[in-house]
């Protein structure tokens, strides 16, 4: 991908459309599942990172994308159907080839956090399966973010597995 197709790097946090708690996500206990939560992640995530230049378009331009390696989720509040969600994903460090993200799941009528992701994914190349770093436009872009996301304070409480941050 050359530098003129990279979008504009958003600085902010970024947030989702408005999401909803649906029925056939809540499991016996009457909340909605665990695996759920990770689901919600992966699907949304993958979404927002296309504004950041490394989704679904990257991958197709340059066989190349990000692997999960690593994921530390936080159950904070109970969610039930039909309770309104937001999701909010922010880049905490980056470097050649890794990248550090924290996705805090919210509740999209009062704010209180629902739950978090970290999550540490390498960069590979899907022909060689092997991971390699980032162009070096892409990695400036993304450690730049980084910079700017990892100075932002934590949500209250939380403790960073993968970075060591509190």
């Amino acid at each position: 991908m050359s530098d003129a197709a990279l979008p504009p790097l958003p600085t902010e946090i970024l947030t989702s459309g408005p999401l909803r708690v649906a029925e056939e996500w809540i499991d016996l206990y009457g909340h909605m599942n665990m695996a759920r939560y990770v689901s919600l992640f992966d699907e949304v995530g993958y979404a927002l990172q296309e504004r950041w230049g490394v989704g679904e378009t990257y991958t197709r331009e340059t066989r190349r994308g990000l692997f999960v390696v690593d994921v530390a989720v936080s159950y904070k509040r109970e969610l039930t159907a039909g309770t309104p969600l937001r999701l909010a994903m922010r880049l905490l460090k980056a470097d050649s080839k890794r990248l550090v993200t924290l996705m805090e799941l919210s509740r999209g009528d009062d704010g209180t956090l629902a739950a978090t992701m970290e999550q540490l994914s390498v960069h590979a190349d899907l022909t060689t399966r092997r991971v390699v770093p980032f162009a070096p436009p892409v990695a400036e872009r993304l450690h730049a973010l980084a910079t700017v996301h990892g100075a932002l304070p934590l949500p209250a409480g939380h403790h960073s597995r993968l970075t060591g941050r509190v």
